[in-house]
Formats: structure tokens, sequence, C-alpha cells
């Protein structure tokens, strides 16, 4: 309806595609195809000038992506609703600013957008629906509110108490975004009850606990009290997310640092962009290319259809080059007792050790990607959020060469016990993640009481 349907032939063409989602074998369907066909459906029946109005568009079941740093999340109409809440609207008024504010992004085509750009935008969406005066109270929410502080212990130094950094952390243990934020906010709620300015570290833990208990079960909120004695009892944690070009790592990987809290990711590519640039082509040729192509620059007679044995040679030259990069950064992060995540198809059981790995606690896992068609249209849907910089070109010429690469890393997985996490659909990776995450940490938990 966006793109300038009424309502009739709009439902009209969702029913028509669904018939045709049923009669798929399948039973899920990506982003990216879902458009397609959508597209297809309306030029069929509505014209060409309708289609490419749709096809600049986002649409609702495609995510908008917020920015904040290194983080990203998706946009959120029910946390914006619960924020516009806490700054005095109704709900009423709150659902029409984040409808109005989320139609505009989506006819805009935004698919990624800043943190402070999308405040921005809500300001402007305020003073457009209700005028300047609301616009001033969404900004001055936060002093309207007052501030709560957190205190150790008596005397101590205390630290402003802040939804979003309680949202992160109940995430880790499992919470949805949004289930996370509403959580976040009745804690708030029931401190200002309390008519406290400062509260106790313990009371706070106390309260989330219960919240969780009522939210999400025993389990949850028990797995919320190890994490907490966990990040600060034991060693910083080394989560280590290999697998092969398309899968997913980078969001994975961005999802679970930002629900443990650690600030510190590298990009295995990033590590061989720092190497090509010192170290000659000549030098060490496999740094210069991709990973599923290295066997193209081997010192060995050169072969149109590469035999298997050839392209792990070349593959495994890129990775013995890549991890000693990798293992310096390994080792400065554990001597100064920081937490990391580390990304990329060059996480290896086997070239990951270092030294120092007895004063961190390394957590490895494999994403995997078994869905061919699945994994060829994340290539395209990769292309199209880069504009066009990451082309899908290369990888569907070297599709067979990404597999056999999958297929390697699947065995060398199996044989040292790391983890595989399916990746056909990211929200339950992430989920399944973080239960692995919270097995490894418990047992390294009991091993330090118990040493």
């Amino acid at each position: 309806m966006m793109a300038g349907l009424k309502m009739e032939p709009a439902m009209s063409v969702a029913h028509t595609i669904e018939e045709q989602l049923r009669s798929r074998k399948k039973p899920e369907v990506t982003a990216l195809a879902l458009k397609k066909m959508l597209i297809q459906e309306v030029e069929k029946n509505f014209g060409p000038e309708m289609a490419e109005r749709l096809r600049g568009q986002t649409q609702a079941f495609e995510d908008i992506v917020v920015r904040e740093g290194y983080r990203r999340r998706p946009f959120s109409k029910g946390v914006l609703v619960r924020s516009l809440e806490d700054a005095g609207f109704s709900m009423r008024e709150a659902q029409t600013i984040a409808r109005s504010l989320e139609n505009r992004l989506r006819r805009s085509g935004v698919r990624s957008i800043d943190a402070d750009e999308l405040e921005r935008r809500i300001a402007a969406e305020i003073e457009e629906l209700f005028g300047p005066a609301a616009r001033n109270r969404y900004a001055g929410r936060q002093a309207l509110a007052g501030e709560i502080f957190v205190e150790e212990g008596e005397g101590e130094p205390r630290v402003p108490f802040s939804k979003g950094v309680l949202a992160q952390s109940v995430m880790a243990v499992g919470l949805s975004p949004d289930a996370a934020y509403r959580l976040a906010r009745d804690v708030e709620r029931r401190l200002r009850d309390s008519g406290s300015t400062v509260v106790k570290r313990d009371y706070l833990r106390k309260a989330v606990s219960e919240e969780l208990m009522e939210e999400a079960g025993e389990e949850v909120a028990r797995r919320y009290h190890l994490l907490r004695s966990i990040r600060r009892a034991v060693k910083p944690v080394h989560l280590l997310i290999g697998g092969v070009a398309g899968v997913g790592k980078s969001v994975l990987a961005s999802a679970l640092a930002y629900r443990l809290g650690i600030t510190r990711m590298i990009s295995t590519d990033a590590v061989r962009e720092i190497l090509r640039a010192t170290i000659p082509k000549d030098l060490l040729p496999t740094l210069h290319t991709s990973s599923f192509e290295s066997w193209r620059v081997l010192a060995t007679p050169q072969k149109a259809e590469p035999s298997a044995a050839l392209v792990m040679q070349g593959f495994r030259d890129q990775v013995s080059r890549v991890a000693v990069g990798l293992r310096a950064i390994q080792e400065r992060s554990a001597r100064e007792k920081t937490s990391l995540v580390v990304e990329g198809v060059h996480v290896v059981p086997g070239y990951m050790t270092h030294q120092y790995q007895h004063e961190v606690i390394q957590i490895p896992i494999m994403l995997v990607l078994e869905d061919e068609a699945l994994h060829r249209d994340r290539f395209a849907l990769r292309e199209r959020e880069t504009g066009g910089s990451r082309t899908s070109g290369a990888y569907a010429q070297y599709f067979s060469e990404i597999r056999l690469i999958q297929q390697h890393l699947i065995e060398l997985a199996r044989g040292a016990g790391v983890p595989l996490i399916p990746a056909e659909n990211l929200d339950r990776a992430i989920d399944k993640g973080l239960e692995v995450i919270v097995d490894r940490l418990q047992e390294a938990y009991f091993d330090v009481v118990q040493g």
C-alpha cells in the first residue's frame, strides 16, 4: 500500500504471493526473494511505474538497521513507542508518531540509519505532528524524568542507571531487543517507585531477577545471575566465529558482542588487509587474493578447473599467514585482560592457539549455511546493501570453491569439538550462539570456583 495501491488490490497481490509461497517445497523464503516476487507480481498487474516505486522502498518484511558506533540493531516500532511514552506522550500519540516515522523511512527506501540521524528524524516527526512544544518535551525527556544512580556500596562511586545498558545486559541471556527494553523500562519504573534517587547494586540485581522470573522464567533468571557473576569474577572472553563468505558472520559477531558488552571486535579480513599492505605480493601472493581463489597464485601448474586438494592448499596457505597477525592480537588482548570477538573465514580450528590462551576463556563457534540457494541469495543481498561495493560476481564464479571450503571447515570443527551453528535463520543463530557461550562460561566459572 505504501507504493500507492488501494487496500483491495494490495490484498489481492498479497493473496497471490501467499499461494505461490504455499506451493513451494521450502518452508522459508528470504526477504530478497520475497521482494522480488512482490515486484514481479505488481509489475505484471499494475505496470512498471508502480513496480519501480515499490523497488525503491523498504518493505515491512525487510529490517531497517540502526547503526550506533560498531553496534547494529533492528529498528523497532515497539521500542520507539515505549520511549515516547517515557517522554510523556500518550499511547495513542506514541503509536501515531512511531507508525508515521516508520512509513516515512520505508517510503524513502532507508535500509540502515545512524542512531543520531534517527533521533533527529523522530524529533522532526514529532514537531510535524504535534508542534514545537512536543518536540522540546521529547528532547528534554531525560532531564524531565530525573536521574537514578546506582552504587556498589556505601561511599563508593555512583553511576547513572541506564535502560539501554540494562536492556543490553538482559539480551545476553536470550531476550529479544523488544522484550529486553520492556523489562528495562519496568525495572526503571520500579526503581522510581522506591522513592530514592540512589539504589544499591544488589537491589537493582534483585529487581532485574524478579522481573526476569516473571517475564521469561526461572532458567533465564538463573542464567542472568550466572553471567553477572562471571563478568565480575572470571577471565576475559575471546569469542571466535568462523565460517565462509556470505553466511552472516559479521551480523552474528555484532549481535553477540553487543549482548555480551564486548567492545573490541575484529574481522580477519581486516587483518589480511593490514598484512597485504605491508608485505609485497611477490613475497606472499596468497595474502593478496580472496580465500577461495588463493590456489591460483600457488607455485604449482595452473588449471582451469582446480582439484579440491589444490583449492584447500591455497586456502590453508592464506590462513597460516593471517594466523600470525591474529595470534598477535589475541596475545595482546590476553595480556591486557580484555574481551575480544574475532570473526572471519580465517578462524579455523588448529590455527587459533597462542601462548597466553590459559589467561582467557576461548569460545570458538562455526557458522554454516547448508542451503545452497539461500547461500547464493545472501551474496546478492549483500551486494545491494553495500551499494555494489561487494559485488556477487566473484562469489558466484567461485561458489563451488566456497562450498568446498565450508565442508572442510565443518569437518575440522567436528574433529575439534567446535559447535556448529546453522545460519539459515540469523535470529535463531544468535540464540544458539548465546546458548553455547553461556554453557562454556558456566564450565569456566565452575572450574575457577573449584580451583
